[in-house]
């Protein structure tokens, strides 16, 4: 009889944990105790998987390897939960308590602690540079934040940077949708200050028909001058023009674009201005890469160059155009001594067919510039049928 004994009764099943606790009985081991009595009487029942979390927090009781122990409750006590899969990351970094190895230990509030999450993989890598964590393996880190942290982000299956630069090949980081394109921003960034040291081995990509286009680059360009890393830009106009503004309408948010092909054109060359002065400056330490079928915009690259002294043999600043788009224009830079490359997109035809129809809606001009390049042709092909000169 547990209410007579009063005493100690380990391995009884039928024990009454009332009564146990209330003689302050200790009942390791048994799966029917009641957990409210338990803590009461600040009786610790480790491994039971049907402590009450909120009265054995509330008795100071420590309850290691409960699977239901209420994080809530835990971290007002201070109680540590380690290895518990529903521990409450707000409530524990609020208490500064510690959860490693915890999948859904919440990064904003584990970092606004000062709480180390290593190994997490929803660990917010803004927050944790931000307070000087370091997320060593983690998939999702913050480059941006990363390098003002100096925080390394080893083991990325998707570049290697080190053995491109064993290799002397130049890692270009394309630019994809707005929702995607912060990460790979801050990821290319973080890259940069690793393996930009010496001179850009990584490059990011700047879609200039975006109405924020010239102020991230600015920021960008400010980060790599006070950290100290070398600055590869290829400057695009962008490729989804149709796709960014039906999902601005579906999603109900303003249009990310300019709204005329005109302002993108502005907004081109107020970015290739900024990019050449840098490349003036220093052009070791910043290069560029004027990846454009407008022959507008290589004029004003040229003309810019010629004003600010940039030689044109130094590989400072190259043109970019696609293989059979431009072709007139990108020989006529090679024949005068500019650093010039052709893009090819190689793959299977269903693939290929819908990047180049992209890249022909990106630039109303490249319609035009391919009747002007059939023209050439033409011209030409009589030129050497009439063998004149």
């Amino acid at each position: 009889s547990p209410q007579r004994a009063g005493g100690r009764v380990p391995g009884s099943d039928c024990v009454s944990p009332q009564r146990a606790a209330g003689a302050g009985g200790r009942v390791p081991g048994s799966d029917c105790v009641s957990p409210q009595r338990a803590a009461g009487a600040g009786v610790g029942v480790p491994g039971s998987d049907c402590v009450s979390p909120q009265r054995a927090v509330e008795a100071g009781g420590r309850v290691s390897g409960s699977d239901c122990v209420s994080p809530q409750r835990a971290v007002e006590a201070g109680v540590g939960v380690p290895g518990s899969d529903c521990v409450s990351p707000q409530r524990a970094v609020e208490a500064g308590g510690r959860v490693p190895g915890s999948d859904c230990v919440s990064p904003q509030r584990a970092v606004e602690a000062g709480g180390r999450v290593p190994g997490s993989d929803c660990v917010s890598p803004q927050r944790a540079v931000e307070a000087g964590g370091r997320v060593s393996g983690s998939d999702c880190v913050s480059p941006q934040r990363a390098v003002e942290a100096g925080v390394g982000v080893p083991g990325s299956d998707c570049v290697s940077p080190q053995r491109a630069v064993e290799m002397g090949v130049r890692v270009l980081v394309d630019a994809e949708f707005t929702y995607l394109n912060p990460a790979l921003r801050l990821v290319t960034l973080a890259l940069m200050g690793r393996w930009n040291r010496a001179e850009p081995w990584v490059w990011n990509t700047y879609q200039c028909y975006l109405q924020d286009c010239l102020a991230r680059l600015g920021a960008d360009v400010a980060l790599a001058e006070r950290w100290g890393f070398c600055f590869g830009v290829k400057l695009v106009r962008g490729a989804y023009l149709e796709q960014e503004r039906r999902l601005a309408r579906e999603g109900g948010y303003p249009d990310p674009l300019h709204p005329t092909w005109e302002a993108t054109n502005h907004s081109y060359q107020r970015c290739l201005d900024l990019l050449l002065e840098l490349v003036a400056r220093d052009g070791q330490r910043c290069q560029l890469i004027v990846a454009s079928h407008n022959e507008s915009s290589v004029s004003h690259a040229l003309r810019r160059m010629e004003e600010l002294g940039i030689a044109r043999d130094r590989g400072a600043v190259c043109f970019g155009q696609l293989l059979g788009m431009c072709d007139h224009v990108s020989l006529a830079l090679g024949q005068a001594g500019y650093a010039v490359y052709k893009s090819v997109p190689y793959g299977a035809v269903e693939e290929v067919l819908p990047y180049l129809v992209r890249r022909a809606q990106e630039n109303q001009s490249v319609l035009q510039g391919i009747r002007r390049e059939r023209d050439l042709l033409r011209r030409e092909l009589w030129r050497r049928l009439l063998r004149r000169p």
